[in-house]
């Protein structure tokens, strides 16, 4: 297994950030619960916090060789193990986010499968809404004595909801009233659908997506940490399962939301302003130290990296402070990368794990790693095994950080829109399948005007109808059907070898892995699995 030890120690890294600005942060808190009134209860079982962020990429966290401040992030990473290879099974947001709170393939979503029944190709994207009486890591953990809360971004699936006018002023009364009708609504549902006990802090899809004023929609870190801690204070005295879905570092433009009022949230004002990390005054102050004072992208991102980084810290201080901190399992990650969004050629995403109590300090693992590993690693953790109805398509890590004598996988499945992949650490291969619907319209002379979502592109147009987050442009074989990428000799992916003859045998073997994933799930896909018939 190729898992190892850094050289980096817990003492090397407080060394390195001591006395510096970010090191020098103090943290203000409106909470308390006093470490030895935790201390007197606590059990063998462990807490988890399972931190997803939202379109994150290996270069926006220092200990991946980013240039921004993440000291508590890195903290994780030197007083756990990182995970150098951890891949989305489905790089985007809804089905991503279905994957790891369940450990199993988006297609297997029964809300999908309401739209693309099993009988034709799947087609995935912002489609896997969860329904009420399926599994998650809520309602398998709540059987088994776990307190679970959800706090921050949901996107997956929501109630009937009656859609405000964006120009409407949220402080009005009647207006006010609406905005926390939606709320209600949209918390009640993720309760209802996921067996979550404590939903607080919800932005319920992507934040300019919400149908509240525009005023509302901004990013509120800080309300995000609040309503995390007070799910742990009112939880330290028995185990709990805290899933924080943060909104940044996605859009919109996190300067415009670090100087917006901070009592905005799409819930309405707050009475008070949250006071739970570094102001936000002073996130954009050691951004000026930084050397970023130009109101521009660079700053923006470093800015918002930084706001979750303090909330990130916050819930990590309070830990301490609980003396929860050696028998809690955090779990750092994001839901996919920005580049090859939405397509089977997305990079490798931040993913790191701290359990002071069982995993090394400053251990680094090349293995292939995914979401769908999640649920199957908390759950061992906790001691709980799934229903027997509920498969688990992802592994328990916890072999990788016990250097047990185990074989690890070699390969990962990805599946987005109407492409699957088959991912090793050296090779990827990608296979365009569309349904016959679509490929009936599709000729050689036209092939270019169809995304790998199966719809047409027409220049200039709006960004539904063209190819979306320009991978056409970041990846020459984008519109070809099969694709075969040495991903040591080009891991920008820019060739594709499949037509090349040298690579026949490696092109068949990628082909049959294919056909071995596909087997196993519900919905056909080309020659790798043919539909069933009428």
């Amino acid at each position: 297994m190729l898992c190892r030890s850094s050289k980096i120690t817990r003492r090397d890294f407080l060394k390195k950030t001591e006395g510096s600005a970010v090191g020098a942060v103090s943290f203000p808190y409106i909470f308390s619960l006093s470490a030895s009134q935790a201390n007197g209860n606590v059990t063998a079982r462990p807490n988890v916090v399972l931190i997803y962020t939202d379109d994150q990429d290996n270069n926006e966290v220092g200990c991946y060789g980013g240039n921004v401040s993440t000291p508590h992030i890195d903290s994780l990473a030197a007083e756990g193990i990182k995970f150098t290879r951890f891949y989305p099974s489905s790089p985007v947001c809804s089905p991503s986010r279905y994957s790891v709170l369940t450990g199993r393939y988006a297609s297997r979503s029964r809300g999908l499968q309401s739209q693309h029944p099993t009988t034709d190709h799947a087609f995935i994207r912002w489609n896997t809404p969860f329904v009420a009486g399926e599994e998650t890591l809520a309602t398998m953990l709540g059987r088994h004595g776990y307190v679970t809360g959800m706090v921050g971004k949901w996107h997956n699936g929501e109630p009937k909801l009656k859609p405000i006018p964006p120009d409407a002023d949220a402080t009005d009364p009647q207006v006010a009233k609406r905005v926390k009708d939606i709320d209600r609504k949209t918390c009640e549902h993720i309760r209802r659908c996921t067996g979550f006990d404590y939903v607080d802090g919800i932005y319920g899809q992507n934040i300019t997506w919400m149908p509240i004023p525009s005023s509302l929609q901004v990013h509120n870190q800080d309300w995000l940490t609040s309503c995390a801690l007070r799910f742990i204070q009112q939880n330290a005295r028995r185990p709990f399962f805290l899933y924080m879905a943060t909104t940044l570092p996605h859009a919109p433009n996190p300067l415009t939301s670090l100087k917006a009022d901070p009592r905005i949230t799409p819930a309405g004002y707050l009475d008070e302003a949250p006071n739970v990390q570094p102001s936000r005054a002073d996130i954009l102050h050691r951004a000026d130290e930084a050397g970023l004072r130009k109101e521009d992208f660079r700053r923006g991102t470093w800015a918002a990296i930084a706001w979750l980084d303090d909330g990130v810290g916050a819930i990590l201080h309070k830990l301490d402070e609980f003396g929860l901190t050696e028998n809690t399992m955090v779990i750092f990650t994001s839901d996919h990368a920005n580049r090859g969004k939405m397509t089977c050629y997305a990079g490798p995403v931040p993913c790191i794990v701290r359990w002071k109590s069982r995993i090394p300090a400053g251990m680094v693992c090349d293995e292939l790693v995914s979401n769908i590993d999640v649920a199957p690693t908390i759950l061992s953790a906790c001691g709980v095994s799934p229903p027997g109805n509920h498969k688990l398509d992802g592994s328990s890590w916890q072999p990788l950080w016990q250097k047990t004598d185990t074989s690890w996988r070699d390969s990962l499945l990805i599946e987005i829109t109407y492409t699957r992949g088959v991912l090793m650490k050296d090779w990827n291969y990608v296979a365009i399948r569309y349904p016959e619907t679509i490929t009936k319209t599709i000729t050689p002379e036209n092939r270019r005007q169809f995304s790998q979502e199966g719809t047409r592109v027409s220049q200039g147009s709006r960004q539904n109808e063209s190819v979306r987050y320009n991978a056409d442009r970041d990846f020459p074989g984008y519109y070809d059907y099969d694709q075969l990428y040495d991903l040591r000799a080009d891991p920008k992916q820019q060739e594709n070898l499949a037509g090349d003859p040298k690579y026949a045998a490696r092109l068949r073997d990628m082909k049959e892995r294919l056909c071995r994933y596909c087997e196993v799930l519900p919905h056909p896909f080309g020659e790798f699995r043919p539909a069933s018939g009428p």
